[in-house]
């Protein structure tokens, strides 16, 4: 019997704990918490400040009153390769030796240093490309996930001095997927998740609760604070407050803030553009219809309404909660956007067990 666990967002800016329980078929919040993270401890390696995160850690579990020590986690995208590749439809004991030759065209580090994970995303076609009388074997396409061996042990170092048992470690990106379309698998358009941390803004496209393309750039809520902080010669916790406060409303302080931080929020919007154009392109019979926003940035003044006007899309912010059952002691907090915004990675690692990848 598998053991009971809780999904940990460790970010840049903030650690974010859920623990669900599954009731019947439907997940249920059974606690969730949140904690600043020591700031640069996420990035760093030393002993020093691992240390730190590993208390700041394991003072929110305690908080929390999250009742197992069990934990999945998340690499930072900024941490792990992630990518769809192509490669011909062989048997299984073909496959893996196909995508790991793939995988040395595109990651640059040995095979040796890394630990690398795939899944096929379509396993009907693999099944029909398998049955093809065609000696020119189709092209299925793969997830492919690899992290550097120093990476995975420096994790479960930070997560077990914490106190905690690492179930498993996983991407940003799979989790935010699981928790924002899980629920409306099969009935939804595909959809482009953009999800705005501190440090980056990471994009997937999903079709029908499947990944089907992944890009991270390295832009995100930090870079808006900053240029802000830059420019009007305030602190990056003004900053801070100056962003969330008035974002991109044209009306507000004489529009000082949108002209300050507009060209930031151009790159993120270009590189959206480039990300969906190079998806069409290469997914001609599969259209983008909407974005789902999530990542702390996601709740910035007037970025919904830019997003909608400069892409032609249906634009809106993700809701994590809605697929799972919320007692009514957590009504008051789940019901604030910032709370569902910032909580799309833990719930995802949470329900992990749900579709066990």
């Amino acid at each position: 019997m598998q053991e009971d666990f809780f999904g940990l967002d460790i970010g840049s800016n903030s650690l974010k704990a859920v623990e669900l329980e599954k009731r019947g078929g439907k997940f249920v919040l059974k606690s969730f918490g949140y904690h600043p993270t020591p700031s640069g401890a996420v990035f760093s390696d030393s002993d020093v400040d691992q240390k730190e995160l590993s208390r700041y850690i394991r003072e929110m579990v305690n908080e929390s009153r999250i009742s197992t020590r069990h934990v999945v986690a998340a690499f930072p995208e900024s941490m792990v390769f992630t990518r769809v590749i192509e490669v011909p439809a062989v048997d299984e004991r073909e496959l893996s030796s196909a995508i790991e030759w793939q995988a040395e065209q595109y990651i640059p580090m040995p095979l040796s240093e890394i630990q690398l994970s795939w899944m096929v995303l379509d396993r009907e076609a693999l099944e029909q490309a398998r049955k093809s009388t065609d000696p020119k074997k189709p092209k299925i396409k793969v997830l492919l996930v690899a992290s550097s061996n120093s990476q995975i042990d420096k994790y479960v170092r930070i997560l077990e001095t914490a106190g905690l048992k690492p179930t498993a470690l996983e991407t940003e990106i799979v989790a935010i997927s699981r928790a924002l379309t899980t629920r409306i698998d099969g009935h939804s358009p595909t959809t482009l998740l953009m999800s705005i941390g501190a440090s980056t803004t990471d994009l997937a496209v999903v079709d029908k609760g499947v990944i089907q393309f992944t890009r991270s750039f390295g832009t995100g809520g930090t870079s808006l604070a900053r240029a802000i902080s830059q420019e009007l010669g305030f602190d990056m916790n003004q900053a801070e407050e100056y962003k969330k406060a008035y974002g991109l409303m044209e009306d507000q302080l004489e529009g000082k803030i949108t002209k300050v931080i507009k060209p930031v929020i151009d790159l993120i919007v270009n590189e959206v553009e480039r990300a969906i154009m190079y998806f069409q392109t290469h997914n001609p019979t599969t259209t983008v219809k909407r974005v789902v926003l999530t990542g702390g940035t996601a709740q910035l003044p007037g970025l919904v309404l830019l997003l909608a006007d400069t892409l032609g899309l249906e634009v809106q912010i993700g809701n994590p909660w809605e697929s799972i059952e919320v007692p009514e002691k957590f009504r008051s907090k789940t019901d604030q956007v910032e709370n569902q915004v910032s909580f799309a990675v833990a719930v995802g690692l949470a329900m992990r067990e749900e579709d066990g990848n």
